[in-house]
């Protein structure tokens, strides 16, 4: 084998592991994904990312009730094939507006940016299907 075919070789294997990779990576949050959103029946849920490539990010999905309250928490951190999920058991149960309170306090971290994200994408579900006067100035809405 020359050069040329060699390097040609090396570069297909590593777009087969890329690809491979690349299942692995979005089995696991699509498996993720279902067992959250199966879990409740009603109020809303939220899936936010945080962090960047260089330090590593973060997925956080978030279901919340109606009263809400945070009824499950799940996060994927991690760099690339290695993340896997885990459940956020220290959130669920908790008020809403304690959770975002505390990321608030890490926010340059990447879970924290997550979990943030995740619970905006709520307000924002909650204000379009629960149309108020605050939400349609930009204000929060108490949860």
């Amino acid at each position: 084998m020359t050069g040329w075919q060699i390097a040609l070789a090396l570069l297909a294997l590593a777009w087969a592991l890329q690809c491979v990779g690349t299942m692995i990576q979005v089995r696991r949050y699509r498996d993720a994904f279902r067992d959250l959103s199966g879990s409740s029946d009603d109020g809303w849920m939220g899936v936010g990312k945080g962090g960047g490539a260089l330090r590593g990010a973060a997925i956080a999905m978030i279901t919340v009730s109606p009263e809400g309250r945070v009824c499950r928490a799940t996060s994927l951190e991690g760099r690339t094939v290695f993340a896997k999920a885990r459940r956020l058991s220290d959130l669920e149960g908790r008020p809403m507006t304690d959770v975002r309170a505390e990321a608030g306090t890490r926010r340059r971290e990447p879970l924290a940016a997550a979990i943030l994200s995740a619970l905006d994408q709520i307000d924002q579900t909650r204000a379009r299907q629960n149309p108020s006067p605050e939400a349609r100035h930009g204000e929060p809405l108490p949860a």
